[in-house]
């Protein structure tokens, strides 16, 4: 199960939460104050491979195709 992170509006406390991809964008208590009035984050990661760090977001990944270094379709 995925991890995803959320704010409250009311206090504006960050939170994680485990839950399925189904759920993801479902109301859920803030986990400090309990307002449902919480929104879902967009997380970033960092990943290292064959010793290139990147710094990306969970919702663009480039391209699809590439698995790090140069990439012929896309030049990443």
């Amino acid at each position: 199960m995925p991890i995803y992170e959320y704010q409250c509006s009311e206090c504006r406390q960050t939170f994680e939460v485990r839950r399925c991809f189904s759920e993801a964008d479902l109301p859920i208590s803030c986990s400090n104050c309990k307002s449902n009035n919480t929104h879902r984050l967009l997380s970033k990661f960092y990943a290292q491979s064959a010793g290139s760090p990147s710094l990306s977001s969970t919702g663009h990944s480039g391209c699809g195709g590439c698995s790090g270094g140069s990439c012929g379709s896309c030049h990443h």
